[in-house]
């Protein structure tokens, strides 16, 4: 049965909202709101209630009220604590329409839950603007910092003061509110208003994969088929782990690739090369890696050296995959090939991938010449640093 984009709309609002009127009538259940910290297999933390807790600022975003405001605080200062935890880099619409509601109330006493936010990272550091603090009003502001004992007192007032004239601020009322216009424009209050891309979105953070997926599908169709749509639209497929269906879109970007510019074709057929491994096609990847060498620019040194280093490293990355011994051992030979002259080995994992390649293929004297390019590339990490590898 066909599912239609309105039902699955409806459908995906409405557990959000029947969490936000639960949480709205009893304080008690805003435990199942917080950040849990969970730990993967792999050693990552995850947010055991990231999705409910997105469900309900969601449904916040087209229904937020005055009274809603200790909610509001409650929900920043648990993403807050989710970036800290489990996102080391980074910055996603989540924290920011967070911060947005809290500062949509424009209560000066805020302004250090939005530092706090702003100082995560050094992408929230960048992304999170100081318009959220300023939301009160630029002078109450600056007098709340100058009258605080906040460690961040005089950091803070040097970002907000101006260094032309004593007295005034980099900032003014009227582009604060302005700032306010276009967050406002960024989360609409209407459901109505969200792109069907939005909506994939929203549904990927609920964990609704089939739901992400219909959307991003249907927003894609209705778009031109250039690369900036189609690349959009395989990596929200292969996110989602629709690989197959990925593989089937990065092989329509790689049709149409540029070919006056070799660079572009031989990295979508590396994109499409590393969606055909995680989708345990290793035949196909290698095949689509030896058309991708045809692409390369003849320079290693080059400024495309980069390309270089991650079709070295697919190709290594494929030799544990290969189906038998002597497919593995060639693959590698073929791999070592590549590397040479390819500079600053420390970067990319390049190395990390030839070992275990190495290993794979049970050449102990592979292993031991890559065991060496590590200290090579290690010291010349530490030359061209200044820090230890």
């Amino acid at each position: 049965m066909t599912v239609s984009v309105a039902a699955e709309q409806e459908r995906l609002l409405r557990g959000p909202r029947r969490d936000l009127e639960r949480a709205r009538r009893d304080p008690e259940t805003w435990h199942a709101l917080a950040f849990a910290a969970e730990r993967t297999g792999d050693g990552r933390v995850t947010d055991r209630n990231y999705a409910a807790r997105f469900g309900v600022l969601w449904a916040l975003q087209y229904d937020h009220r005055p009274q809603d405001l200790p909610l509001l605080r409650f929900l920043l200062q648990q993403q807050i604590t989710f970036y800290r935890e489990a996102v080391p880099w980074g910055l996603a619409p989540d924290l920011l329409l967070a911060g947005f509601l809290v500062a949509e109330q424009r209560r000066v006493e805020d302004l250090w839950l939005h530092w706090s936010a702003k100082n995560i990272s050094f992408d929230t550091g960048l992304g999170y603007r100081i318009h959220h603090l300023l939301t009160g009003g630029v002078a109450a502001a600056v007098e709340a910092v100058r009258a605080s004992g906040h460690p961040d007192r005089d950091r803070l007032l040097g970002d907000i003061a101006s260094d032309s004239e004593p007295g005034s601020t980099r900032y003014t009322d009227t582009a604060v509110d302005e700032w306010l216009d276009e967050q406002r424009a960024r989360f609409p209050s209407s459901p109505a208003d969200e792109s069907l891309k939005d909506w994939a979105h929203h549904a990927a953070r609920l964990r609704e994969r089939e739901a992400s997926r219909l959307f991003m599908t249907q927003w894609a169709a209705g778009q031109p088929r250039t690369g900036d749509v189609l690349n959009a639209l395989q990596f929200h497929l292969a996110q989602l782990g629709f690989l197959a269906e990925a593989v089937d879109v990065q092989r329509e970007a790689v049709g149409i690739s540029d070919a006056s510019w070799p660079g572009e074709r031989a990295g979508n057929l590396l994109t499409l090369a590393r969606l055909q491994r995680r989708a345990d096609d290793a035949s196909g990847a290698w095949g689509t890696l030896e058309e991708a060498a045809g692409h390369l620019p003849p320079d290693k040194q080059g400024t495309r050296q980069g390309l270089w280093r991650l079709f070295v490293k697919e190709c290594f990355l494929l030799v544990p995959l290969a189906p038998d011994d002597a497919t593995a051992r060639r693959w590698l030979a073929v791999a070592d090939r590549h590397l040479e002259g390819i500079p600053r080995l420390w970067m990319d994992g390049v190395l990390d991938a030839a070992r275990a390649a190495a290993e794979r293929a049970g050449d102990p004297q592979v292993l031991d010449h890559y065991r060496a390019l590590r200290q090579a590339a290690d010291a010349e990490y530490e030359r061209e640093t200044g820090r230890p590898a």
